[in-house]
């Protein structure tokens, strides 16, 4: 069976975490990059492009002056009594509050202002999943002696207490230009300081017996040893045996607020014309998976699955749309359609009132089963009403 969009897709995740060193471990800024752009998408659903990414050691002093103006300062908790620092300029912050309370990346300026201990508390989540995701993706590499361990702990208005509350001796700063949005309009910088010399345990790696935490990463990135290899056979089983939610949508609609109060059982929503036929399998944020359209299998609504491509292919071949039978909506070159699972009984009145002739999906697709499996049993889902109640 050819490989389908989905797994081209999740596969090159996989490839794209292995670096580019034969299966290594990315570097501590790299990682950095992907662990911030990671819980961008996670948490917030926010698209993130990393146009920058390096790392550098510093004074006590220099770290101080390297502070982007009035960020938003958080001091982090490590190994070993050892105290981090993470910078969110104002840039960062604004898109995060922006984010949590209106949904939306606002205009590219942004007004200047003091971070509040709220704009802490509402950071203190993004910050530290920024480090446990940084710490799964160095669990092999030496950086992580300097780089794991590290949770947020207070929040600083003012940068002066810096140069009495830390250690004076060397940091490694990991700094993060980030773009935020599609158009990527909206620029600003991450910084994560920690002190160089790191205070947590050493990786188990094969290859690094005998040698001091510099070498040992130094053969982790170069794909020396074993230990990038096997790092990059775990991320891509992970990736690859990761659950997906997805949701098949019918159809979306914009009604006025005293519309939506109004709602009672029974009432109907008007859907766009060909809806049955034009159903949309989205991932999370809203991304096109693949199409669809709705039947009914065996007494329950169902869904047949078919790629985007091929939806093209079939419309620009004057293939029906409305027909439902065993050979339509193929996956791959000779597997036969394969149906989303069931949603549910049928309701006849229901769905006879709203969508008369609801066609069959046939009876020789394959059916996905709670785990995949295929002939599994019917499970709940959405796929999203003509009729409320």
């Amino acid at each position: 069976m050819a490989e389908s969009a989905a797994d081209k897709v999740l596969r090159r995740m996989a490839e794209a975490g292995r670096g580019h060193g034969g299966g290594a471990p990315p570097t501590p800024a790299r990682a950095f990059g992907l662990a911030a752009a990671k819980t961008a998408q996670d948490l917030f659903g926010l698209t993130v492009r990393v146009a920058g990414a390096d790392e550098i050691r510093a004074s006590l002093a220099e770290l101080v002056e390297r502070l982007p103006d009035r960020a938003l300062l958080a001091v982090m908790a490590g190994p070993a009594e050892a105290l981090g620092l993470v910078a969110l300029s104002q840039e960062v912050l604004a898109t995060l509050i922006e984010m949590q309370t209106t949904g939306r990346v606002g205009t590219p300026q942004v007004a200047p202002r003091r971070p509040t201990r709220t704009d802490a508390a509402m950071s203190q989540r993004f910050i530290d999943r920024i480090a446990e995701e940084l710490e799964l993706l160095l669990a092999t590499d030496a950086a992580i002696v300097w780089a794991g361990g590290f949770r947020y702990a207070s929040f600083l208005d003012d940068p002066r207490p810096l140069g009495v509350l830390f250690e004076d001796t060397a940091y490694r700063l990991l700094r993060l230009t980030l773009a935020f949005g599609e158009t990527g309009a909206r620029t600003g910088t991450v910084t994560l300081a920690v002190p160089a010399e790191g205070r947590g345990a050493m990786p188990n790696l094969a290859a690094g017996a005998g040698m001091d935490a510099d070498e040992a990463g130094s053969a982790g990135r170069d794909g020396a040893g074993s230990g990038g290899a096997e790092w990059g056979e775990r991320m891509e089983r992970a990736v690859l045996g990761a659950e997906v939610q997805l949701e098949a949508v019918l159809d979306r609609m914009s009604v006025p607020l005293a519309t939506v109060a109004a709602l009672r059982p029974g009432a109907l929503l008007p859907v766009a014309v060909g809806a049955l036929s034009r159903l949309r399998i989205e991932g999370h944020g809203r991304r096109l998976v693949a199409t669809g359209r709705l039947g009914q299998f065996q007494g329950n609504l169902a869904v047949r699955l078919a790629l985007p491509a091929q939806d093209e292919d079939a419309a620009a071949g004057g293939g029906s749309t409305d027909d439902l039978g065993a050979g339509a909506a193929t996956i791959g070159t000779s597997t036969p359609g394969i149906l989303l699972a069931a949603c549910g009984p049928v309701n006849a009145a229901a769905v006879g009132a709203a969508a008369p002739g609801l066609p069959d999906a046939g009876s020789s697709a394959r059916r996905l089963g709670a785990g995949g499996g295929e002939d599994g049993p019917a499970t709940s889902g959405r796929v999203g009403s003509v009729a409320t109640g």
